[in-house]
């Protein structure tokens, strides 16, 4: 370079600086363009693969989903086997005859006639509610025992207004025991009587 003339030198500057110019020139058009279009795919990529597994833990969930749909399905149809249906009143007296097992020792002599009728708890419910009036006597361990082995047994129905007095009568045994008076609940299903 020291042999060229100060023409040819000032020249070949010119040459250089244009092609650094050119190329910084492509660089920044063309491949940073390039590059910037890289990234949004990879982005988008990214964003897909993200809603692909979304979609895989959708769908994994929709069978579990689906699964346990099927045994509440099976647990509802269990429990509204239990509710009344039919005779109201001859469906009461059995399920009670049948429950009040001698080992409770709960005397009830005293079944009301049952009263169906709209659900009055919640509002827009899909069954109606049955009420029936009980009264009976019974110790106080024997009635507890009673009620909460009937309320687990019967998750359809549930013991309102329990009101308790002391028993009366002519010998201690009588008046030991205790005199109730309870409202059983139950739901029903619409028009099942």
């Amino acid at each position: 370079m020291n042999k060229l003339s100060k023409e040819k030198r000032n020249q070949l500057i010119m040459i250089l600086l244009g092609t650094v110019g050119v190329i910084a020139a492509l660089w920044f058009l063309v491949i940073g363009a390039q590059r910037d279009k890289i990234h949004d795919i990879n982005r988008r990529i990214t964003d897909t693969a993200a809603q692909i597994d979304k979609m895989q833990q959708v769908k994994k969930a929709a069978g579990k989903i689906a699964e346990e749909l099927t045994e509440n399905q099976a647990r509802l149809a269990q429990v509204e086997s239990t509710m009344p249906s039919g005779d109201w009143y001859l469906w009461v007296n059995t399920t009670l005859r049948k429950f009040n097992v001698p080992t409770y020792h709960v005397d009830i002599p005293v079944i009301g006639a049952p009263v169906g009728g709209a659900m009055n708890l919640l509002p827009a419910f899909p069954y109606n509610q049955l009420s029936v009036s009980v009264n009976g006597t019974a110790y106080y361990d024997d009635l507890g025992k009673f009620l909460a082995d009937f309320e687990n047994q019967f998750p359809c129905m549930m013991i309102q207004n329990l009101n308790l007095e002391p028993g009366y009568g002519p010998n201690a045994d009588d008046r030991e025991k205790l005199t109730f008076h309870m409202e059983i609940v139950s739901l029903t299903k619409v028009n099942s009587q």
